[in-house]
């Protein structure tokens, strides 16, 4: 693509018009390779502006995806016959809680399934995946080969996207604080590929959201919406506050629906409940409390629904409320404690960094 075509294509999205997959592919490498010069970071602004302000379609944010996915990334070869399963937030929601995500990994990892933990620094919360991770004492720096062994000894493995995404991360990442089309792409993108998870989706949108995993060739897959009980507020997992809004993709074919915590016998909250720390130090020791067994509120009950869901979609149970069992049980028994315990041995990290908060 030169600058005239460029242009073009700027003037289109920016009058409301609709680009294809492709073009959209083609511009995001346009400016990933740098090639708009000085007006570069101009141009991403104005392209994710334009674009939310005609309302983008899939095939403009399923080419931006592509691009991040297929062209700045730069993957592990990994082969496993397990089901690998992941679970992430999109950001940018109205109730910021503790790191329910990751919390939800290693418990869906101690009943048995392979997870990747995606994450990165706080960006709109106290403490991001990164943050409480290291916190805790995993190694969050660990090179490719480190990561694939707590994979293949721990079934959990945890991956900051500033490694694998390098143009992104210079020309993107921390410059446009406004919820975009790349915010999918880097919440989903990691340093190996998994088809089947759980994401958190901070608007209402699941249904476009879950037909752009579809195109993607994602598996067994939800894209979740939680709420208050009054439904004008939302965070980007499953809600203990409230309704939930899930779209499903299973075997091709998308479904939704809504599902409240009383649904699977679990009481609603209120959001202190389940806020997040005002440290990183807080949101570590609350992570903690829950793997470890000493947590038996509102903070273990939204983790039990999500890592529910996330056990659901690995294929190990028929419905979520199965997955919550497993859940209860990876706690109980022990199991997440030890998956956690297995994350920081095997990624070369510092134990006794955990052992001060159990």
């Amino acid at each position: 693509m030169d600058m005239q075509k460029f242009s073009q294509l700027l003037n289109k999205v920016i009058n409301k018009g609709d680009l294809s997959e492709e073009e959209c592919f083609e511009f995001m490498k346009f400016l990933l390779d740098g090639k708009g010069e000085k007006a570069n970071d101009v141009t991403f602004g104005a392209l994710f502006a334009a674009l939310q302000t005609k309302g983008p379609t899939l095939n403009e944010v399923t080419g931006l995806m592509r691009a991040v996915l297929e062209y700045d990334r730069k993957p592990i070869k990994f082969k496993t016959k397990e089901k690998l399963c992941g679970i992430v937030g999109s950001g940018k929601d109205d109730l910021k809680t503790f790191n329910v995500s990751t919390c939800s990994a290693i418990v869906a990892s101690g009943a048995g399934v392979t997870v990747i933990k995606n994450g990165s620094r706080a960006d709109t919360s106290v403490a991001g995946t990164t943050d409480v991770l290291e916190e805790l004492g995993v190694n969050v720096l660990a090179k490719a080969n480190i990561m694939k062994r707590c994979l293949l000894k721990n079934k959990l493995g945890f991956f900051d996207a500033q490694s694998y995404f390098p143009k992104m991360n210079s020309k993107y990442v921390g410059k446009f604080h406004f919820f975009n089309p790349i915010t999918f792409a880097l919440s989903i993108a990691s340093g190996i590929d998994f088809k089947r998870i759980v994401f958190g989706l901070a608007n209402k949108n699941t249904e476009f959201t879950v037909n752009i995993l579809k195109r993607l060739n994602f598996d067994h897959s939800l894209v979740v919406h939680g709420m208050n009980k009054e439904e004008n507020l939302c965070m980007d997992e499953i809600s203990v506050l409230g309704r939930t809004k899930i779209s499903e993709l299973k075997k091709g074919e998308v479904s939704t629906y809504y599902i409240s915590p009383t649904d699977f016998g679990i009481k609603f909250y209120s959001y202190k409940d389940i806020a997040q720390g005002k440290t990183k130090r807080e949101n570590a020791k609350i992570l903690a409390d829950i793997i470890s067994g000493k947590e038996s509120g509102g903070k273990r009950d939204i983790i039990l629904l999500n890592a529910g869901a996330l056990i659901y979609i690995s294929d190990k149970v028929q419905t979520i409320r199965e997955g919550i069992e497993l859940a209860k049980e990876s706690i109980d028994s022990g199991n997440a404690l030890k998956k956690l315990e297995g994350l920081i041995k095997y990624s070369d990290g510092n134990i006794l960094k955990l052992n001060k908060y159990l």
